[in-house]
C-alpha cells in the first residue's frame, strides 16, 4: 500500500508539475509577444525621431526659404511654397499626420495671409532699389542740347539780318538787347511764334525726358509721377529757352535782337519766353498720347509692316524722332518696345 501511495503521489506530482508548465507557457509567451512588440515599437518610434530629425529641418528650410523669397520676390516665392506643397510627406501614424497638416497648414498660413505683406514688401523693395538707381543723364543732356543749339544758331546765321548783327561790342550791344525786352509781340510770323517755338520747346524738353531714367519710363495717363516728370520736362525747356533768347549764347548775343525795333515793336518780347516751354510741353504730352493709343493700342496691333510703323512713329511723332536723332537713334526709336 505504502508503494502504491507513493507512487500515486510521484504520479501526481508529475501531472501538477506538466500543468504547471502548461500554465506557465502562455505567460512566457505573452511576454516574449510583448517584448519584441516594445522593440518594435521602439524602433519605430527610433525610426519616426530619426525621420523627424531628418524632415523637421526641412520643414524649417522651407519656412526660411519662403520668407527669405517674401523679401525677394512674390513672383518667386508663390511657385516654391507651392512646389514645397507637392512634395509627398512620410506618415508615421495618426499623430504624426496631425502634426504634418500642421505644418503644411504653417506652410498654407504663409501662403495666404501674406499676399498683401509680400506685395508691399516687394514693391517698396523694388522702388527704393529702382530710386538709388534712377538719375539725371546730365553729360548727354547737355551734349544734346548744345548741338541743338548749334543747329539752331547755325540756320540763324544763315539769315542775313543775324549776320549784319554780328560787329560792335559784344557786352554792351548784348546788354542793350536784353534791356529791350518788353511786350508780347515781337514783329515774328506767327508760324514762327506759335509753331516752331513750341516745337524748339518740345524737342528740348524730351532731350530732359530722354535723359531721365525716371522720366522716359513714364506712361501718358492719369499718374502723378507721369504729370511730375513732364512739369520737370517744362522747367527743363524753360531754362533752356531763356538761354536761348538771353543768355549768352543767345539770339540777343548772336545778332542782337532786341537791339533794333521792327513795325514799331521791339523785336524782344515775352511771347517766345512763354510759348516755348508752355506750348512746347502741351506738345510732347499730345505725342504721347498719340504714341499710346493711336501708334502702339492701334496701329501698331493692326499691321506688322516695318516701313508702315516707322514712316508712321516718325510723322505723328515728330519732335520726338528730331530728339531721337540728337541722341544718335533712329527716328521711330521707342524705349519702352522695340520695332
Amino acid at each position: 500500500m505504502k508503494t502504491k501511495r507513493q507512487t500515486n503521489l510521484k504520479w501526481s506530482a508529475s501531472v501538477n508539475t506538466i500543468i504547471f508548465i502548461l500554465a506557465i507557457l502562455p505567460c512566457f509567451a505573452s511576454a516574449s509577444a510583448q517584448e519584441n512588440e516594445i522593440k518594435l515599437n521602439t524602433a519605430v518610434d527610433n525610426s519616426i525621431v530619426d525621420a523627424e530629425k531628418l524632415i523637421a529641418p526641412n520643414y524649417i528650410k522651407v519656412e526660411e526659404l519662403v520668407v527669405e523669397e517674401i523679401k525677394q520676390s512674390q513672383a518667386a516665392v508663390l511657385p516654391a511654397v507651392e512646389y514645397e506643397l507637392e512634395k509627398p510627406r512620410f506618415v508615421f501614424g495618426e499623430s504624426k499626420n496631425r502634426r504634418f497638416v500642421k505644418r503644411e497648414n504653417d506652410l498654407e498660413t504663409v501662403l495666404t495671409i501674406n499676399p498683401t505683406d509680400i506685395k508691399n514688401v516687394n514693391s517698396e523693395k523694388i522702388l527704393s532699389q529702382a530710386n538709388g538707381k534712377e538719375k539725371f543723364h546730365w553729360k548727354y543732356a547737355l551734349i544734346e542740347s548744345g548741338v541743338f543749339l548749334g543747329f539752331q544758331h547755325g540756320f540763324r546765321l544763315m539769315q542775313e539780318k543775324t549776320r549784319r548783327e554780328l560787329g560792335g561790342p559784344f557786352f554792351r550791344d548784348w546788354q542793350q538787347s536784353v534791356k529791350n525786352l518788353r511786350g508780347w509781340e515781337d514783329s515774328d510770323n506767327l508760324f514762327t511764334n506759335y509753331i516752331a517755338h513750341p516745337g524748339q520747346g518740345a524737342i528740348t524738353g524730351r532731350i530732359f525726358i530722354n535723359n531721365s531714367d525716371r522720366a522716359k519710363k513714364q506712361e501718358f495717363g492719369k499718374s502723378k509721377k507721369y504729370w511730375e516728370s513732364r512739369l520737370k520736362a517744362m522747367v527743363w525747356s524753360a531754362v533752356w529757352s531763356t538761354q536761348f533768347e538771353l543768355g549768352p549764347i543767345s539770339e540777343a548775343t548772336i545778332g542782337n535782337v532786341g537791339l533794333r525795333q521792327k513795325n514799331g515793336h521791339s523785336t524782344m518780347a515775352y511771347v517766345d519766353l512763354v510759348m516755348t516751354p508752355t506750348a512746347g510741353t502741351g506738345l510732347v504730352i499730345a505725342e504721347d498720347a498719340v504714341d499710346k493709343y493711336f501708334l502702339r493700342n492701334w496701329l501698331e496691333k493692326k499691321t506688322s509692316n516695318k516701313f508702315i510703323i516707322r514712316i508712321s512713329r516718325s510723322l505723328f511723332n515728330p519732335t520726338t524722332s528730331i530728339a531721337n536723332m540728337l541722341r544718335l537713334k533712329t527716328p521711330w526709336w521707342r524705349d519702352n518696345r522695340s520695332l
